[in-house]
């Protein structure tokens, strides 16, 4: 579903369209996606510290997707800005989740929830933050032919950490990430240029 809202657009998946309606229903679903709607908003004050900071260097909103897997914006024409200033807005997401954590660093969930999400953004593997703070930094020193390297280098160990997860805590959230990952990497074309 895309809506258009004042001057960008709104786009809602509609698998978290049939996600959000369902909480609704059941006590049980409830129970179950309550943790995962915190864990969302804690998503949203990531991406809003994007926003805040990209609304301060001049960049407008073109578009604002929620999905299932989180909130991902799409700023106007971002090759006019200087370098720093874009590295400051991707950094913004991931510094936001680790002021959230130590803000709340006597609640476990919240502070280690916050902290997963600032590091695993940190990671130069596209789309995440880390992989625009690592190409702008790559452009900078005129070195943007290592990134596929890196990146490379980034998916390997994410794998490997996803399935020492996977069986020590029996917990597959990693290795679904790390396939939302691969699947979005390899469905957009020219992330790299």
């Amino acid at each position: 579903m895309v809506l258009r809202l004042n001057s960008f657009l709104l786009e809602i998946e509609n698998l978290f369209v049939i996600v959000l309606i369902s909480f609704f229903f059941s006590d049980k679903i409830k129970l179950f996606l309550t943790s995962y709607f915190v864990c969302y908003l804690f998503i949203i004050f990531h991406e809003l510290s994007h926003i805040i900071f990209a609304s301060i260097f001049g960049k407008k909103i073109r578009k604002l997707k929620l999905s299932i897997a989180g909130v991902c914006v799409v700023f106007n024409n971002n090759d006019e800005l200087e370098i720093i200033k874009k590295i400051i807005i991707y950094i913004a997401g991931p510094l936001a989740n680790i002021i959230l954590a130590l803000l709340f660093i006597n609640i476990d969930f919240v502070f280690e929830v916050n902290i997963f999400l600032a590091f695993l953004n940190l990671m130069p593997v596209y789309p995440l933050d880390g992989y625009n703070i690592f190409k702008c930094i790559l452009i900078f020193f005129n070195k943007i032919n290592y990134l596929k390297s890196i990146e490379s280098i980034f998916l390997i160990l994410f794998f490997i950490i996803s399935i020492i997860i996977f069986f020590m805590y029996y917990n597959p959230s990693l290795i679904i990430f790390f396939i939302y990952v691969i699947l979005i990497k390899y469905f957009t074309k020219n992330h790299i240029k």
